[in-house]
């Protein structure tokens, strides 16, 4: 919406707000140059695994017609470390290093764990400098 990404989740009947349930986000990933042996729902759902929870593929790689990569919106944790690249074990048992593409990434503070900034625009953290930096002033 307006150029940033809108995640709806469904609110539980109890729902307390707590950041640290704000830490995982849907972001669409692409596989590039995957091996048409992976395009299979099961084979797609095995790979996205490893980087989160797999939630769909776009229609473009349900229907194979755009075969230079394929798409998973995969609900990843915006805390964790992120690989550029994972490895396949191809059916035939080779290995193969795939790369990986992320999609916008909403910006995750590890600070406050709220979204919307990073750490180093973190209110937290330029408290706590503010903060440091008062204790070495000399008065």
């Amino acid at each position: 919406m307006f150029g940033r990404p809108l995640v709806l989740k469904t609110m539980l009947e109890f729902f307390y707000f707590n950041p640290a349930d704000m830490s995982t986000a849907p972001v669409w990933v692409r596989f590039p140059n995957l091996p048409l042996e992976c395009w299979f729902s099961i084979c797609l759902s095995k790979i996205a695994s490893v980087l989160g929870k797999p939630l769909q593929c776009d229609a473009s790689t349900n229907s194979m017609s755009r075969l230079s990569f394929a798409k998973v919106l995969i609900e990843v944790d915006l805390l964790a470390d992120l690989p550029n690249s994972i490895t396949v074990i191809l059916p035939n048992g080779v290995p193969l290093s795939q790369f990986v593409v992320y999609g916008t990434l909403p910006k995750l503070c590890p600070q406050c764990r709220l979204i919307g900034h990073t750490i180093s625009a973190c209110p937290q953290t330029a408290a706590a400098r503010g903060e440091s930096l008062r204790q070495l002033t000399p008065q």
